[in-house]
């Protein structure tokens, strides 16, 4: 070690030169390595200064293969102690690259910065006894015909030193590395496998040169696998991008470094055509990273297609930074610069403290979801997410973890509330209602969980849960039959109404389980379907074919009630609790729900009363010619046992 054939023939070079020629190959890929790595702006991340430190230490200990071979080669003409010198430096170098594929491999595992450190104290402490004993113990050559090697305890304890290092990393990215970067991983473990291989090729045949340049290999392979910058980089705008910011967020939370995001979001701008728009805002976005990267210690990410984030790891110094951007673009334009800013409508998010969250994911989460609700903000188009808005944040992942988790254990029940007619003197229909029981068995109010439910979506799985189980109720039970319970409602979330398979599903349903479809009678609200109220008027006509009626439900409370009347098919409406308050307590609402009355009477529809509390409103309202009650009254929502007892018992 180093070993090679001293030996040059007439018909062509020797093999130490065809050797030396190889790792001279070596060197140059080496160099093209070194540009294509620095000519980027660098983004801090430590996994990219471990990596430029390993190709330091490879290209150093590839220079020192080629020295020392002709140092040995020539060792009539060298120094001893200069050639002892080069040979055991050669030979320390070896050691020192695999320290830095141990740390290298290790920059995932640990969980903060001082561990990390702590855990490259002890490595290099290894590292430096290694280099302490290859020095002071003996290093001998051997120079005889085509052979030339170096052995002897020095050569022994690099051979230790250097195994150790690579079992070492082995185990950690092998055994240990299973939920670490599966990329990252397999890059590592090609790495050790090619450096093993050809060390036991060199020490099996001497002729051979191979260590040093599989060290390049190595270096080759995570470089395109790994650590290469141009993955990074956003061609269009030159900004780094998302993959880029997400290594750079999770690198921070690992190493409990807070920093502080800012979000710029380009909406849909008002152009002439889709050409001039993606123009137009691919030029403002190039022009704001420009703008962006002049700023001190700000780095820029362009994440979605309208979208750059600006990262710093001062909150204060954000804040400026807040203000510069928005000042930068409300000047670019000049003159023009309302009309502008009126098309591309730019949206700013400021997160000025990641440690207020608890990972990358919530981190990308709260950002996404404050862009949403950007445009409600009356301040400059923008929303700082202080303490407050974060702990609404979690509490909405709470809330909605929770549904999931009740969603998938079977824990949403259904309450009904009874509704009296004023005509049969009984309670001849009921209102089905969506209740989720907690781990602890408490119910959790509706209020806390139909809103965050019907913003993500989960409201019609929780949807389509109630009526599945309602129809179960109303066969298992003989509601009709027994009780008198003509029929139950059902409400219908936004979401559902704009589902084209609405109908289809339900009827699916109500043949399951062998279900009159008269027993049910689905309520939609006024503003629902308001984007897609074809489809809902498909589903309705559907389902009405089938035998299902329908009801309009919180009439009073939305936005188009005589149109919505008008529309659709429904056979009731309900005027919704506030309506009915309102009646008792405001003499204009008492004129306006005394009209609307009359109109839908005079359509051949029927009302429910909703929100009656006291019996001066239930007899009121039951004066006015109004068909059906529903409220307090008469029984808050109960589960089904109860709501059975309740209705075999009632006497009104």
């Amino acid at each position: 070690m180093p070993r090679t054939e001293d030996n040059k023939s007439a018909e062509g070079p020797g093999v130490e030169d065809m050797n030396i020629e190889v790792q001279c190959c070596g060197v140059v890929i080496l160099m093209l390595i070194w540009y294509f790595s620095l000519r980027q702006k660098p983004l801090g991340l430590e996994s990219q200064k471990l990596f430029l430190l390993t190709m330091g230490v490879t290209s150093f200990c590839l220079v020192l293969d080629i020295v020392s071979v002709v140092a040995i080669c020539y060792r009539e003409l060298i120094p001893v102690f200069l050639l002892e010198m080069i040979c055991k430096t050669y030979i320390v170098s070896l050691v020192w690259v695999g320290y830095c594929g141990l740390i290298y491999s290790g920059n995932d595992f640990v969980a903060a910065k001082e561990d990390f450190r702590k855990r490259n104290r002890i490595y290099t402490v290894m590292a430096l006894t290694g280099t302490v004993l290859i020095y002071v113990l003996p290093i001998y050559y051997y120079h005889e015909g085509v052979v030339v090697y170096t052995y002897g305890p020095s050569c022994i304890a690099t051979y230790i030193f250097a195994l150790l290092f690579v079992l070492a990393t082995l185990y950690k990215v092998g055994v240990k590395g299973k939920e670490i970067n599966p990329k990252r991983r397999r890059a590592i473990l090609m790495w050790m496998f090619i450096w093993i291989v050809a060390a036991v090729t060199q020490f099996l045949n001497a002729s051979l040169l191979l260590v040093g340049f599989a060290s390049v290999i190595g270096v080759v392979t995570l470089f395109f696998e790994l650590e290469n910058p141009e993955a990074s980089i956003d061609k269009e705008t030159g900004a780094y991008n998302a993959h880029a910011l997400g290594e750079y967020a999770k690198q921070s939370y690992r190493r409990q470094e807070p920093f502080s995001a800012l979000l710029l979001a380009l909406n849909d701008a008002v152009v002439a055509s889709e050409e001039d728009n993606s123009s137009q805002v691919s030029v403002l976005l190039c022009s704001m990273v420009r703008y962006a990267e002049k700023l001190k210690d700000v780095k820029v990410f362009k994440t979605l297609e309208r979208e750059l984030i600006l990262v710093t790891a001062d909150g204060e110094r954000m804040q400026e930074v807040f203000q510069d951007v928005k000042r930068y673009m409300e000047n670019i334009w000049g003159e023009n610069r309302e009309e502008a800013l009126a098309q591309v409508s730019p949206s700013y998010v400021l997160l000025p403290d990641s440690s207020m969250l608890r990972n990358v994911e919530e981190v990308f989460q709260l950002l996404r979801h404050s862009r949403v609700e950007v445009r409600k903000a009356l301040e400059g188009n923008g929303i700082i997410l202080d303490e407050e808005k974060i702990a609404h944040f979690k509490e909405q992942e709470t809330i909605e973890a929770m549904i999931k988790a009740a969603l998938a254990e079977d824990r949403i029940e259904v309450f009904y509330q009874p509704i009296y007619s004023i005509k049969e003197h009984k309670f001849v229909s009921a209102e089905a209602l969506a209740r989720i029981r907690d781990k602890d068995g408490n119910i959790v109010p509706p209020g806390k969980f139909i809103p965050i439910a019907e913003k993500n979506g989960l409201i019609s799985r929780i949807g389509e849960r109630v009526f599945e189980k309602t129809c179960i109720f109303i066969k298992e039970n003989q509601l009709r039959e027994r009780y008198g319970i003509k029929y139950v409602e059902v409400n219908l979330s936004v979401r559902q109404c704009e589902d084209t398979s609405l109908a289809d599903t339900y009827i699916l349903l109500m043949e399951k389980h062998n279900l009159d479809p008269s027993c049910v009678n689905l309520e939609i609200t006024e503003s629902a379907s308001i984007r897609r109220r074809n489809n809902l008027l498909k589903n309705m006509e559907v389902l009405i074919d089938y035998g299902v009626k329908f009801s309009l439900d919180d009439f009073g409370n939305g936005e188009s009630n005589l149109n919505y009347i008008v529309d659709m098919p429904v056979s009731i409406v309900k005027f919704d609790r506030d309506m009915s308050q309102a009646y008792f307590a405001n003499q204009k609402a008492k004129f306006v729900m005394e009209a609307s009355m009359h109109m839908i009477h005079d359509m051949g529809l029927e009302i429910v009363s909703e929100g009656v509390e006291t019996k001066e409103q239930m007899e009121a309202v039951a004066a006015l010619g109004i068909e059906y009650i529903q409220g307090y009254y008469f029984s808050k929502p109960l589960p089904a046992d109860e709501f059975l007892r309740f209705v075999a018992e009632a006497d009104f």
